[in-house]
C-alpha cells in the first residue's frame, strides 16, 4: 500500500488520541485520560486506575 494510503488513517488514529487526552475518566472519579499502551497497543488510558478507554490496533 502506498503510503498516501495509509497516511490519512494514521492521521484520524492520532486525531482520536489527541480528543481523548485530558479528559476525566468516565469509570473513576480521580483519574484524567493520557496516552500510553495497553497490552502493547497505541491506547488512551486512566492515569489513576489504569483502564484503557481506546485502543488501536493496526491491521495485518
Amino acid at each position: 500500500m502506498a503510503r498516501s494510503e495509509t497516511s490519512p488513517a494514521h492521521d484520524d488514529d492520532r486525531q482520536l488520541l489527541t480528543i481523548l487526552e485530558g479528559r476525566p475518566c468516565p469509570t473513576c472519579s480521580d483519574g484524567e485520560l493520557e496516552r500510553g499502551v495497553y497490552k502493547d497497543k497505541r491506547a488512551v488510558v486512566c492515569d489513576s486506575c489504569e483502564t484503557p478507554r481506546v485502543q488501536l490496533w493496526t491491521p495485518s
